[in-house]
């Protein structure tokens, strides 16, 4: 079902993306959690926090972080949006080169004259892709899990582990989005812009069924309503629903990205 060939040529193409991807993401993980020892002991950190009004709490991750944890004081300066946004970007501009760019470089067809059917194309870009973010989601919460130990914070390991997984989930349904989107669409921007929109639509609703009731129905449809960094890293056990739903929602844009690519015109 996987092309090993294929495999091998779009993850040597982006290896230079990927290396940078992982240095910056390494160095920013690390400059965020080495700050912690600093901050928390400014009594006047904690109280600038207290001060914020809820409504402003929800558009950081919510009114109940505690942001004299090292958990809380991570996820709002780091897992909440900095993180996806910078593993989205990855995500996306993986899914657009994948499809979208090679059609209009002409790589696509030249791959395709080759012995591999175009769903396999599709799977087999999904699995490249996923091996990148697999790289970067562990090297971002890695370079954290370091810093605590370096500078003897009192993190917990269990959490970061579970939310490895949790933040993997996450990102490679929206890269299944993205890579939905490459298929589907003809130019580079309309794939950023269909993820970027997906992402920011999420967080916004997130934030709002936060404050209003109104929007707390239709929340449980968006990426965002199951993504808790905070809640994964402090609570017992596994957010199992969450992962469930990401999942669903993975192989169900991977499959319609095989069928759409099977079946368009890949011509320019």
């Amino acid at each position: 079902m996987i092309n090993s060939s294929l495999l091998r040529f779009q993850l040597r193409s982006k290896r230079r993306s990927i290396i940078y991807f992982t240095i910056g993401m390494f160095l920013w993980g690390f400059m965020i959690t080495a700050l912690y020892p600093a901050v928390s002991d400014v009594e006047a950190f904690s109280e600038y926090w207290t001060q914020f009004p809820d409504t402003l709490k929800n558009l950081f991750g919510g009114h109940d972080i505690n942001i004299l944890k090292p958990e809380g004081y991570i996820t709002l300066e780091y897992y909440q949006l900095f993180l996806p946004i910078i593993l989205a970007a990855f995500a996306l501009g993986f899914a657009a080169f994948c499809v979208v760019k090679a059609r209009e470089n002409g790589t696509m067809e030249i791959l395709l004259t080759h012995p591999i059917e175009r769903w396999k194309y599709a799977l087999t870009s999904f699995f490249s892709m996923s091996i990148g973010l697999a790289i970067l989601s562990v090297v971002g919460i890695g370079s954290v899990m370091l810093t605590s130990v370096i500078f003897g914070i009192d993190i917990t390991y269990l959490g970061q582990l579970k939310l490895i997984v949790m933040v993997y989930a996450f990102i490679l349904t929206l890269g299944g989005i993205g890579l939905f989107a490459s298929c589907s669409l003809n130019k580079s921007g309309q794939v950023y812009a269909v993820g970027i929109t997906v992402l920011a639509v999420s967080y916004l609703v997130n934030f709002l069924s936060n404050n209003w009731s109104f929007f707390k129905a239709i929340d449980h449809a968006f990426l965002y309503h199951y993504f808790d960094p905070f809640g994964v890293m402090t609570e017992a056990g596994f957010q199992w629903t969450s992962l469930i739903y990401y999942v669903a929602l993975i192989v169900l844009f991977v499959f319609l990205s095989a069928y759409t690519l099977q079946r368009r015109d890949i011509a320019i």
